[in-house]
């Protein structure tokens, strides 16, 4: 069966995968939810990026991020913490006494400079660095309004951020995530290379760096070829950059020790190398998204489709339960 370059990659993967072992492919819900079928009448769901090898505790934990940096601590695994900070409508159950105290506090242990996120988001949205007491206040009560939960964590000066997909204790796959930059012409100011770059992935990011900016270095003209990075976030989602790594880079130790500790059989793991030179875990997704790598070339793609077929392998091999 040719692949589909059309296709959601994960779904082209299963897809390919099911014709070459002789089984069957009913896509529900706009092809997020896929079962798959063997000849001998066994059904394997699967939904999104999840296919199901994980169990529904180690699901919930990567999901979580301030459980996962708990997880990681218990097993002494180098991390960035992620500290819980429940929803106020929340602690009518948990009768807690609210958490501007608590905020205060662990902003102020922090050195007044930390991330605020949700608890449970991805692609790096919802993501504020906050270094005033003012802007604390503003962004959890932002975050607060769709948000369950937030996470705060001490601002961590990264000089790479990995990502290691991990299938049954082995690295399958590993790249690293670029911010992204802006090219000077020579010609253009700051000002308007932003409003020419002005893209839905690249708004977040850049909308973020110009609240850092003075008025100074939006009119600086940049020489031709100064690449200019646009803020802190590597996310791919919002104009990041991929750079393939081999699957023993520096960093894989921690990422297959945690995910030994979430009991993760296949997910990603993504690890920051920090500006003292440290690899920490950022990060852990039971889920495997490889959209963006697999867009990025065609030998990627390959790799990607090769990766989802060896863990869909391991998936039809298991007893059933």
């Amino acid at each position: 069966m040719a692949i589909r370059n059309d296709d959601r990659v994960f779904v082209a993967a299963v897809r390919d995968f099911a014709t070459a072992q002789g089984m069957s492919v009913q896509a529900l819900s706009h092809d997020w939810l896929l079962i798959l079928k063997t000849g001998d009448g066994r059904r394997f769901p699967l939904l999104g990026y999840d296919i199901g090898l994980n169990s529904a505790t180690t699901l919930r934990i990567a999901n979580d991020k301030a459980a996962t940096a708990d997880m990681l601590a218990a097993e002494n695994i180098d991390h960035i913490p992620h500290r819980l900070f429940l929803n106020p409508d929340l602690h009518v159950f948990t009768r807690g006494s609210g958490n501007w105290d608590s905020l205060r506090k662990a902003f102020a242990a922090a050195g007044a400079d930390v991330v605020l996120k949700g608890n449970e988001g991805t692609s790096g949205k919802g993501v504020h660095r906050v270094r005033t007491p003012l802007e604390l206040e503003r962004v959890a009560h932002d975050l607060f309004r769709t948000e369950r939960s937030i996470a705060l964590s001490p601002w961590t000066e990264i000089t790479r951020e990995s990502r290691f997909v991990v299938l049954d204790g082995t690295v399958r796959l590993a790249y690293a995530k670029t911010v992204p930059t802006l090219a000077g012409d020579g010609v253009s100011s700051v000002r308007a290379l932003v409003a020419q770059a002005m893209t839905p992935e690249m708004g977040p990011s850049l909308g973020a760096w110009l609240e850092d900016l003075e008025t100074e270095e939006l009119d600086r003209v940049p020489q031709a070829g100064e690449r200019l990075p646009v803020g802190w976030r590597h996310n791919l989602g919002q104009g990041g950059g991929i750079t393939e790594l081999s699957t023993d880079a520096d960093g894989h130790g921690v990422a297959l020790a945690a995910a030994a500790a979430l009991n993760l059989r296949f997910g990603s793991v993504d690890v920051a190398r920090t500006a003292d030179n440290q690899h920490r875990v950022m990060e852990v997704n039971a889920g495997v998204m490889l959209e963006h790598f697999a867009r990025s070339g065609a030998e990627r793609r390959a790799r990607v489709i090769e990766t989802y077929h060896a863990a869909l392998a391991q998936l039809v091999s298991s007893p059933a339960p």
